[in-house]
């Protein structure tokens, strides 16, 4: 890293008082809210705030409130602003005076903004490289560590860490990624940063800082400039390739259209890469890139919830034909075959499958020939087993096997009432039991069709039981295939 030392960064990543500067009524002070489980728990919080009426509101609050950072009497480790353009010169020279470690302005109106706003992005740089004190943005929203309850927005997962880290240009993208990590796999982002216009700390600097740790298993980045010349960029390689040679490296690049570009220059001020450029970024780096939020969110949960992928060949299990054909057709685009079965399987599949309305073929159409838990956790195992296959995926249609269903261990049509139903392993510990035991990749699509609400409680189902579950075949393909694509590179 350039200019500042990690212990540097480190003293604000993980501050013992932080201290907001200029947390607003007219947002009922949120921006210092956000901080108050850390400071029940972790450490001091203080406001700064030079209006005597909104000071004594903070303070009825249990936040200490002082005019000045250099005024406030322990040594203040980590400062977030949210202070007007012309008042960030005055902010960061108090912090300079009170040996601050770091300080975020989540301030606009800089270099994406207008000269004069690119003439003060250069002079807080200037004064941050000069003084040792870093610069986090400007236009961000700092440190995420979840640890000791310190979230870049509202609503983010907090109270313990977790295996991913999260390098995010954007702020919404930041805390949009830890969020919907944990609500749609259950995984939690360990350490994070919001860099904005990364004035005095690039996205190679942070890319080592973050992805560097030893905690994080999986660094994921949304990024959308780096640098703007080629020194720059042969910066980023370097930093990017050093972390690639330790862990898996996905990078979501916004920009990557002619409007794109523009509008990335209206929001972080950053300099567009071209698409040509940055196919040579990720091939010189070894990161792999995706597209989209989802992809990043889920292929980071593929890499963190699957053992080593080792192929493209698909077992699937299927529960209504049509969908057979969509899904085969969607992996297939992605570079994804779901082959014929070996003998052996077919032999064995054949003991037992009765295909009526069905066929064990790969995909298995099991709908009508899977009438207890335990036929399915011997389809599975077949599959598990097949010298053919390298993962095996299974579809749940939501008409077929609905939520009643897969915690139950009825076959396709609902018992009658008084009826004895067999009780013991449900379809829901049959899943997760061979999630848990596979030898080869394990995932579940569900397919929710006209009824995403039942859709919704299936996922959530499978996340509680720690099994790794789509929204959309469409999304798993791009999951896996990313990730295998992560594993042959390594």
């Amino acid at each position: 890293m350039r200019y500042f030392t990690r212990s540097q960064l480190d003293r604000a990543f993980n501050p013992r008082a932080i201290a907001v500067v200029g947390a607003k009524k007219a947002g009922n002070y949120t921006w210092l809210k956000r901080f108050q489980a850390y400071q029940v728990k972790h450490g001091q919080l203080f406001a700064v705030h030079t209006n005597p009426a909104s000071a004594k509101e903070i303070e009825a609050l249990g936040i200490p409130c002082y005019p000045s950072v250099a005024d406030i009497p322990v040594q203040v480790d980590y400062v977030t602003c949210t202070v007007p353009r012309r008042a960030v010169i005055d902010v960061f020279t108090q912090c300079i005076q009170a040996n601050v470690a770091a300080v975020s302005f989540f301030t606009s109106g800089f270099a994406e903004y207008d000269e004069e706003g690119a003439q003060l992005q250069q002079q807080l740089a200037k004064l941050s490289r000069e003084s040792g004190v870093a610069l986090i943005g400007p236009n961000g929203m700092g440190f995420y560590n979840p640890a000791i309850q310190m979230p870049t927005g509202v609503g983010m997962p907090l109270g313990e860490g977790g295996p991913l880290g999260m390098v995010g240009q954007s702020g919404t993208h930041h805390s949009f990624f830890a969020k919907l990590l944990y609500t749609s796999h259950g995984i939690r982002t360990g350490r994070g940063v919001s860099l904005g216009n990364a004035a005095a700390i690039d996205p190679a600097d942070w890319m080592e800082y973050i992805g560097e740790n030893d905690d994080v298993k999986v660094l994921a980045s949304y990024v959308e400039g780096i640098g703007r010349d080629v020194a720059d960029h042969e910066r980023y390689i370097k930093a990017v390739k050093s972390v690639v040679a330790k862990k898996p490296v996905i990078i979501w690049k916004g920009g990557n259209t002619i409007d794109g570009a523009r509008v990335t220059e209206l929001h972080t001020g950053s300099v567009s890469v071209s698409p040509e450029a940055w196919a040579k970024v990720l091939e010189q780096s070894g990161a792999v890139g995706v597209n989209s939020m989802e992809a990043l969110v889920d292929t980071a949960a593929m890499l963190v919830k699957m053992p080593k992928l080792s192929g493209p060949n698909c077992g699937l299990v299927i529960l209504t034909g049509g969908q057979g054909i969509a899904i085969t057709d969607t992996l297939g685009r992605h570079g994804l075959r779901v082959p014929e079965l070996s003998q052996s399987s077919l032999d064995e599949l054949g003991t037992f499958f009765d295909p009526i309305g069905g066929s064990f073929h790969n995909p298995l159409d099991a709908a009508y020939a899977t009438e207890t838990p335990a036929m399915l956790a011997r389809e599975l195992d077949i599959l598990d087993r097949d010298p053919k296959i390298d993962f095996v995926a299974m579809d749940l249609f939501h008409l077929i096997m609905n939520t009643r269903r897969i915690q139950s261990s009825w076959g396709l049509d609902e018992p009658l009432p008084g009826k004895h139903v067999h009780q013991g392993d449900s379809f829901l510990d049959v899943m997760t039991a061979h999630a848990k035991k596979a030898k080869k990749p394990f995932f579940v699509i569900v397919s929710s069709g006209d009824a995403e609400a039942e859709g919704l409680a299936l996922r959530e189902l499978l996340k509680g039981r720690g099994v790794l579950a789509f929204a959309s075949a469409e999304r798993a393909a791009i999951a896996y295939a990313t990730a295998l694509k992560v594993w042959k590179q390594r």
